[in-house]
Order: structure tokens, then sequence, then C-alpha cells
């Protein structure tokens, strides 16, 4: 059935995982991140060390990547943390479990040249499920849970089809007062379920680590610029009659960066607290990939044109798929001038696009 714009009576907009496989490589991002959890995940094995030593051969050692994608970003991580585990067990099998709801075929052209895949007593499984939802597989079984770039995306299925919408703006940190408010209530109820769901799973002294996209105010959100100048080029079209008003409004990515004290008020919650106990909880910011690449060249045009070109490619592999949503069917080409716009708006005025993040490790009780 080809979907029409969000607000449409008995139309309810498909969602779709935004991740593209272009920006799923093995990022200078992703490079970055794990080279700062990675140190926390190693002392937490370091810390239950005894706990490993007397795990059977019989009995897998778990680890779950929960919004994974296609499991490049995390391979290296991953791979880290079997070699230390194993450091102290070398006995020791591995399960993995990957879970995203996007199709499982960029994952089994990932797998298929994996380093992981040649690694002897590792068993590998990609799950199309959200992560929203509760997995019997892992129920009592999960030794490390893992989540990064991830749960900044909200469950879309428990509302009504209208609730991702807006008049003018396209992403709900871009929202003030009470219109932001009702995301930042779904977003925590939708962490909160996240986390009680998985306290089902982690076994007693397992841990769940988390990277998670953040918010630390004014305008330090990730890829804000490029969101920014996406809802300018949707209103601008919208003027010249190039959309409508009611996809303009229907054109909404269903995802919102929590602030730390956001984050830390769901884990302050009786039901969380219950099963978890905080171990850590860091503001860290990634710089750009590309700008600092770019910033000495900036008088040069083909310079500004090559990361211009980045940069909108960057925004658009996490936004495309949501700006398509809003589109009638009809006006679907629309998307292909959508980011040809961004990328002029880049080369004319270059802006940097970091990235803010909470990490954050939980410990089950």
């Amino acid at each position: 059935m080809t979907h029409q714009p969000g607000n449409e009576k008995g139309k309810k907009p498909r969602y779709l995982p935004t991740m593209g496989q272009d920006y799923s490589s093995t990022s200078d991002t992703a490079r970055d991140v794990n080279s700062r959890v990675g140190p926390l995940i190693e002392a937490y094995i370091d810390s239950i060390a005894p706990q490993i030593s007397g795990m059977g051969p019989e009995t897998p050692f778990v680890i779950a990547d929960f919004g994974t994608n296609d499991g490049i970003n995390s391979s290296p991580l991953m791979a880290a943390i079997i070699a230390h585990v194993r450091s102290i067990n070398s006995a020791l099998a591995f399960r993995l479990f990957y879970y995203d709801i996007s199709t499982r075929d960029n994952f089994d052209k990932f797998w298929k040249g994996s380093q992981l895949a040649q690694v002897h007593g590792v068993e590998a499984e990609f799950i199309q499920r959200s992560y929203y939802e509760s997995y019997p597989e892992l129920e009592g079984k999960l030794n490390i849970g893992y989540s990064s770039t991830s749960v900044h995306w909200m469950n879309t299925k428990n509302v009504s089809a209208g609730f991702f919408q807006h008049p003018v703006n396209i992403q709900p940190n871009q929202l003030t007062g009470a219109e932001r408010h009702k995301f930042v209530e779904k977003w925590e109820k939708d962490w909160e379920d996240f986390l009680l769901k998985r306290s089902d799973e982690v076994v007693k002294g397992g841990a769940l680590f988390m990277v998670n996209l953040a918010d630390f105010g004014n305008d330090e959100w990730p890829a804000s610029a490029g969101y920014n100048y996406i809802r300018d080029i949707c209103n601008e079209m919208c003027a010249e009659k190039l959309i409508t008003p009611e996809e303009l409004k229907a054109i909404f990515v269903p995802d919102y960066f929590a602030t730390p004290q956001e984050m830390q008020s769901v884990i302050a919650a009786p039901g969380v607290k219950r099963y978890f106990r905080l171990e850590h909880f860091g503001p860290i910011t990634v710089p750009c990939a590309y700008y600092p690449l770019f910033q000495d060249r900036l008088g040069d045009a083909k310079a500004r044109e090559e990361l211009g070109n980045k940069l909108a490619h960057e925004v658009q592999a996490w936004s495309e798929s949501s700006i398509k949503t809003g589109l009638s069917s009809a006006h679907k080409e629309k998307i292909d001038e959508i980011y040809k716009r961004l990328e002029n708006k880049f080369c004319r005025l270059p802006k940097a696009l970091p990235f803010q993040y909470c990490m954050v490790e939980l410990r089950k009780i």
C-alpha cells in the first residue's frame, strides 16, 4: 500500500529505520564512542572476574546489541569484550544477539565478512524486532547489554498517527514549552519501559551499557544544524507550494534527544531502581568527523562543496525515511529536492555536526 501523509484519516505513518547502510560503516564517530565505552566495560568485566572464572563451558556468555542496524559499528567493541572475557576464562562460548527493526540483509553482509564470524565458539543471531519489546530468548541469560545511538528513537506503535506532527518544526528538540513536554514524557515512558523489559533478561550482577544521544542545551544536540536546515527547507518548499501544509505537518522525525537530567530522572524512578543500580553516568561530546578536515580550506569552493556533500549525506542517513513518511505519494520525488537544498545550505554556511552523548552503566541488582 502506498503511504500517504500521516494526518490523513485512517493512515498511520510507517516509520522505518533511518540509519542507512552508508552511514553505518565503521565510522570515526563509532570508533570514538567505542574508545570511551570500552574501558568502562573492561573495568566491569574485571570486577566480575570470579564469576566469569566459575562459568562452565556449557553456559555461553550472552551479549546483546539493541538497535544495531547492521552490527558494523559495535563489532570492534564486541571483539574486545570477547577477548577480555576469554583472558579470564578461555573455555567460554559466546552468543551474540543483534536487535533492530531494519531487515537482516545488511547484517548478513556484515557478518559474512566479519572477523567475529571467524572466532571459535562465537554464535550470532540477528532478530528483526523493536527494542521496546520483550525477548524471551534472553530471559535470565543476558550478561552484557549494549546500546549506542539508538534509544532516542521513540516507540511509534503505542500512539496515534497524529502524535508525531507539527505545523512548522520537524523534530521534538526544536520545540519548547508544552509542545516539547509531551515528547519528553513520551521518551521518558519509552526508556523506562525499555529498562524494565531488560530487567527480566539481565542476569544478577549483569550490566547494561548505553551511549545515549543527548541534548546539552543551547541548541547542542546531535545534528541540530542539519535538522534546523531541513525545517527551514520544508517551510520554504511549502511557501513555494512544492509541498502542501498537510505534508509539512506530517514531516516529523520521531526521535527525542533527552537532557542528562531527563535521563537521570528515569534511572531514579522507583521501578527502575528496584532492578538496576547506577554505576556510571557521564556526558561526552564526539567532535564532527568531517568539519575539522575542511575548516582550513573553507575559502576553496571545491572543498566547501565536498564538505557540504558529506554533512548533508550524514543528516540524510538519519532522517530520510522519516521525512519521506510525511510526503504524499504524489510528492515522494520531493525528497531529492529537500536533500539537494540541504547540501546547498551546508555549502553556503557549513556547520559542524558534533554528537553529544550520555554514557550510562547500570548494574542488575
